[in-house]
């Protein structure tokens, strides 16, 4: 039997179907494209290598498996089995795909805060008519992107065109992405940088390192009138004590797309909290055509080393969860 290459992503357009086809009869693999979950869980026990939007497809995998490449960059999810069963297969996420997509989408939410379109969605739906709500620029603003990889990056340069007076990056390392950032410091640092922060933006991984690195105290070091945005992941924040200081008047807005639970409980209180921006996952996900056709692109350059034997540019470091 060929060797398999098998394909759960099911927003494949042919165009993207071909290309993957023909570098992998190119290289001596069969391809199945198989857009049915059951279809695919079955194919997975003859894969050798599997290119997925749904990471459960391992549960259908024999010995046989030895590359898994998932189509998002969080992979959080993915790591216990991983670790726990499948130790010996390589992991690749899609990291480098969603930095536009997101990039727009904490602008989108940034600018809406500042110029109150929440508030004055809510007046024009009563075909009211008020115009003299105070609003905040960008311009001039005091921006902190925790997180500098390619969403912080993108984001940033997006940013700059604005005329912040700084964009300050926050990572682990303290390494700055040329051309992008003021300053960078690690993550040591943070409680220095949160009360000289207006805007506040989260892109970071979820790992043990970064559970609950917002919490209630370091949410407090920011001033009482800034703007939080979280794209990256809901453990990243402690939710309920973000969601009593909303309540309390601290935050001129929040725009939270991920959660501690997802979906939100339709019970949950915080879908009222006040000066809450909410969007149900939808910064990264797999709508924007753009990132689709980079997800492709990032897994055909790494198939290309996989089959030349040499180390994947994309290769998850588990330990450290991303």
């Amino acid at each position: 039997m060929s060797r398999q290459l098998v394909i759960h992503i099911p927003v494949l357009t042919d165009a993207q179907r071909a290309s993957i086809a023909g570098a992998a009869t190119a290289r001596g693999f069969e391809p199945r494209f198989l857009d049915e979950f059951e279809a695919a869980l079955k194919a997975a026990a003859e894969a050798e290598v599997i290119f997925a939007s749904d990471a459960a497809l391992l549960e259908g995998a024999s010995d046989k498996l030895k590359w898994l490449c998932v189509t998002y960059a969080g992979v959080d999810h993915v790591l216990k089995p991983v670790l726990e069963d499948r130790s010996g297969i390589l992991l690749t996420n899609s990291s480098g795909a969603y930095g536009v997509t997101i990039a727009e989408h904490i602008l989108m939410v940034t600018l809406a805060m500042m110029r109150r379109l929440p508030e004055y969605g809510a007046v024009v739906a009563q075909r009211g008519w008020q115009r003299a709500l105070p609003v905040r620029s960008i311009k001039g603003s005091r921006v902190t992107l925790l997180g500098t990889g390619d969403i912080g990056r993108e984001a940033a340069k997006r940013i700059r065109a604005f005329g912040p007076k700084s964009i300050v990056g926050v990572n682990r390392r303290g390494k700055a992405p040329e051309g992008f950032f003021d300053a960078v410091y690690t993550v040591d640092r943070l409680d220095d940088v949160l009360p000289e922060t207006d805007v506040l933006i989260l892109s970071l991984p979820a790992t043990p390192a970064t559970a609950g690195l917002m919490d209630d105290q370091r949410l407090r070091l920011l001033p009482e009138d800034a703007y939080l945005v979280n794209v990256g992941r809901g453990s990243l924040i402690d939710q309920a004590a973000l969601e009593a200081q909303l309540r309390e008047g601290r935050f001129a807005g929040v725009a939270l797309d991920v959660f501690t639970q997802e979906p939100v409980p339709p019970e949950a209180t915080l879908w009222d909290a006040p000066r809450l921006l909410i969007t149900p996952h939808v910064a990264g996900n797999m709508t924007l055509p753009y990132t689709v056709q980079r997800i492709v692109e990032l897994f055909l350059e790494d198939f290309e080393r996989y089959c030349d034997g040499q180390p994947l540019a994309r290769d998850v470091a588990r330990r450290e969860g991303y």
